[in-house]
């Protein structure tokens, strides 16, 4: 657009595109008008509720692939087991265990 209007303004005589020029004016217009208002159209409220959207997206699909891990690991045997002992809830040996561990195993 910018070598359009400045061709416009060096050559006094009318342009052999005119009709081609003030349609691409038109367009470009139209898509900077479409841009802006795009744009505007972001603030505080929509950035925090689409953030929110695409987080609660993110973490929804997150939670589906631990759910399907956690059923495949109850399915191995030694799975429970595992997953107990993770959470601790697994066996707590005398031996081996700190005072603590100790202390809260026997109640």
């Amino acid at each position: 657009m910018i070598i359009i209007k400045r061709k416009e303004i060096k050559t006094p005589k009318a342009f052999a595109l005119q009709s081609t020029e003030s349609s691409i004016e038109k367009n470009l217009t139209k898509t900077y008008t479409n841009f802006v208002k795009f744009f505007k159209m972001f603030n505080k409220h929509t950035f925090i509720a689409l953030s929110q959207y695409l987080t609660f997206h993110l973490l929804f699909s997150i939670r589906k692939v631990y759910v399907e891990l956690k059923h495949r690991t109850l399915l191995n045997p030694h799975g429970k087991k595992m997953i107990d002992a993770v959470r601790g809830r697994g066996e707590v040996k005398n031996h081996g265990a700190s005072f603590y561990l100790r202390r809260i195993s026997g109640k």
